[in-house]
């Protein structure tokens, strides 16, 4: 026999004493930190059998708190040198294992999960998340008239059964940030160049995949869609048998003293695999509390539960390892959209709402808000592609509107409103409502058609007519209105013809024809009979119009942030417009041609996040050239007739609801500012506006220089708005009397709506 040498025993002895620690641990036992003497003269044998022959596996299992944990983990692995020669993973580790075996740095990784995108689902549990409609909300108009409003799809099945599908009424955000959360994951692993630079294998619910697409590895996820999800079946990534070629380091996140938390099917699946880890054989990492669930703090335990298996990993340890290779995880810069799944009806019409100037993240989500916006369009999804092709699905379903509401205010009183809208692709966008009112003294009906993507996305074409039929209360006639401006009804007969062309996101210029036949009977005027008359010596006299007004005209907007004149929060609004006007009266009779032109302007800003304030300036006059000089246009010798085919300025937001003779001219200036304070659709609002008119017309009760002023109450649900207040208009001879509030005229008006 030949004697043994001495360092061959104690090479056997340190054999003996690594395999107890690292195959023989369990989570019961207690870990504890490893000091520097111990885990030096453990690196002094860096050729043993067992570091030569034993292979490392890093288990990475689910769970909410996983992502961060492991990060931690992974942290710790890098900065003791711990050699890791294959992974294995599932759920939300198979994607944070998935990217380190890539080489993307952790940093990197960080940077990921910081990812607005990622950020609000990496450590969530979404398998079967549900949309944000709220099952018992009032189905309210979005906008428009206040109405209440049903949304369906009607279709038939294989037996010819029609059934209806009902839509919600604003879009589904929650599914399309799942979406683009979904599209967010897979981009991470399609950017990387290369392989897995560590052996990469993947737990599922029914199979074990080595070397994974990344298709696999996002299917792991417990996304919405995900049957497969490894929070479903694994949850945990585990040895399947135990091996003396494989020391394990499982990861679990979930603490010693764990409370279960999530869905009822969740909670049992972790409570059974949790309770399963006593048979199971490895290195743990696991901690035993967790007290503070922030993302620092589950780092930073992460890394801690590291440090305290030391001792059982220390074996491990090659001082020849290393993690300094890694490569930079850089956006994908580019998508190349595929709409194939689209049948070719639809196919040009979805397409249109990818901008091919879009670049990275930014083209996808503004294709998704985008297309979201638009009635017939109800669900988004991306699946993206090794070379960067992402395959688009759009659902397409013909939708029909059917809304039943009112409005009105007491200067045209109530009115029921009603509203039928059809929602239709076919090679164009094609919307057509079937609109129309009935009131105490008013009635109307009031069809459009709109045609989009007939050119492309840019263009929209309009069609409009308006029968209708307009009465002023006699009551707010009488206390507002000179008796030499008073109507008895307008009725309309007018075509609308419109082309619109978006430049870009802010600009758009407009094309608009009208066409238009009016009736117009002025209230009874009293006249005497004679020059010696008393109160017999009177008759009531009144007029009748009949007009034909044609009108073009070219307006050019720029729009950033909310389209509202009087009540947006930020943004501003630029308008210039340029007209030609014809109006046609009596038989064979005609006014001359002439122009009118208008510019306005907005800004609005919040100086806090409950209070608005709006600043505006606007410009207009209307005039003829008559030899060397203008002229403003005269028509009539009726002065309510020559105010109603004057300009009208929008002084305050009431000064919209009716045509106030004051503020009608032929040319004017005009600044303006109303601001708000506003909590849960409740506000008050003061409108304040200076008007100069360059007419001076000799008809108006106030000079040229003159000033509104309107306090007002106003509450807003979607398209539920009651606008309720005073109004006063002085000029600068009269501008006490603002004081004086009795001399208010009191408004309320119910719905947002433009008559005039």
């Amino acid at each position: 026999m030949f004697p043994i040498p001495l360092c061959w025993l104690k090479k056997a002895l340190f054999l003996t004493v690594a395999i107890s620690a690292s195959v023989l641990v369990s989570p019961s036992v207690a870990a504890h930190s490893v000091d520097e003497s111990l885990l030096g003269a453990m690196k002094m044998e860096p050729d043993s059998l067992y570091a030569k022959k034993a292979k490392t596996v890093l288990y990475l299992g689910g769970g909410e708190r996983s992502p961060w944990f492991q990060l931690g983990v992974l942290y710790a692995i890098e900065g003791y040198k711990i050699p890791v020669d294959s992974i294995v993973a599932t759920s939300w580790g198979a994607w944070m294992g998935a990217l380190w075996s890539l080489g993307v740095s952790l940093d990197d990784i960080q940077r990921l999960m910081l990812d607005p995108y990622v950020d609000e689902f990496v450590g969530v549990n979404s398998i079967h998340a549900k949309t944000e409609h709220n099952a018992f909300d009032i189905p309210v108009s979005v906008d428009g008239i206040p109405s209440l409003r049903e949304r369906f799809s009607l279709y038939a099945d294989s037996a010819g059964n029609v059934h209806r599908s009902m839509h919600a009424l604003v879009p589904d955000t929650a599914s399309i940030k799942r979406s683009l959360s979904r599209l967010r994951f897979e981009e991470s692993l399609y950017r990387q160049r290369g392989s897995f630079r560590i052996p990469f294998t993947l737990q599922t619910c029914d199979s074990i995949i080595e070397n994974p697409t990344y298709a696999d590895i996002v299917s792991s996820l417990p996304l919405p869609g995900n049957e497969n999800s490894g929070e479903l079946c694994p949850y945990l990534a585990l040895p399947l048998s135990s091996s003396l070629q494989e020391v394990p380091m499982i990861v679990v996140a979930d603490p010693v003293r764990y409370q279960l938390d999530g869905s009822a099917e969740s909670r049992t699946i972790k409570d059974n695999v949790l309770s399963k880890l006593d048979r199971s054989q490895g290195v743990f990492v696991r901690t035993h509390v967790l007290n503070d669930t922030s993302r620092k703090a589950l780092i930073q335990s992460g890394f801690s539960a590291v440090e305290k298996s030391l001792r059982e990993i220390a074996p491990l340890v090659e001082t020849s390892n290393g993690y300094a290779e890694k490569q930079k995880s850089e956006p994908w810069f580019s998508f190349h959209p595929t709409f194939d799944s689209l049948s070719s009806e639809l196919h040009s019409a979805v397409a249109s709402y990818w901008n091919p100037q879009d670049t990275g993240f930014a083209a996808p989500v503004n294709f998704a808000y985008a297309i979201a916006s638009k009635t017939p369009y109800d669900t988004v999804s991306f699946n993206m592609q090794p070379d960067g092709d992402l395959l688009i699905d759009v659902g397409v379903h013909p939708t029909v509107d059917v809304a039943v509401g009112g409005f009105g205010s007491n200067v045209i009183g109530a009115n029921a409103y009603g509203e039928v809208a059809l929602n239709y692709v076919n090679q164009m966008e094609i919307y057509l409502k079937l609109g129309g009112f009935y009131g105490t003294s008013s009635y109307g009906f009031r069809p459009r058609l709109e045609l989009s993507n007939l050119i492309s996305h840019r263009w929209k074409f309009s069609f409009g007519y308006d029968l209708m039929k307009l009465r002023f209360l006699k009551s707010f006639q009488s206390d507002n209105v000179a008796e030499e401006n008073r109507f008895e009804f307008e009725k309309r007969n007018d075509l609308f013809l419109s082309v619109r062309y978006a430049i870009d996101k802010m600009q758009s210029v407009e094309v608009k024809f009208l066409f238009g036949n009016r009736e117009f009977e002025l209230a009874p005027v009293a006249i005497p009979t004679s020059d010696f008359f008393d109160d017999d010596d009177f008759i009531e006299i009144g007029s009748n119009y009949e007009t034909t007004p044609v009108t073009q005209s070219v307006r050019y907007s720029l729009l950033n942030g909310v389209d509202d004149n009087w009540f947006a929060s930020k943004g501003f609004a630029a308008n210039a417009s340029v007209a030609i006007n014809l109006i046609g009266y009596g038989f064979h009779q005609r006014g001359p041609i002439y122009g009118i032109y208008t510019l306005d302007g907005r800004y609005s800003l919040s100086p806090s996040r409950s209070t608005s304030v709006t600043f505006g300036a606007a410009l207009g006059f209307d005039a003829y050239r008559d030899g060397g000089s203008f002229k403003f246009p005269e028509n009539f010798k009726s002065v309510a007739m020559e105010d109603r085919y004057r300009l009208h300025a929008a002084a305050t937001p009431w000064s919209e609801d009716w045509l106030d003779p004051e503020l009608s001219t032929h040319g004017y200036a005009l600044l303006r500012m109303n601001g708000g304070v506003e909590r849960y659709g409740f506000g008050l609002w003061l409108s304040l506006a200076y008007f100069h008119d360059f007419e001076d017309k000799w008809s108006a009760k106030l000079n040229s220089n003159k000033f509104v002023f309107e306090p007002a109450l106003r509450y807003k649900y979607r398209s539920f708005t009651v606008y309720a207040g005073l109004n006063r208009i002085v000029d600068t001879d009269t501008f006490g009397d603002l004081k004086r509030f009795k001399d208010y005229r009191y408004f309320i008006r119910i719905g947002d709506y433009s008559l005039f």
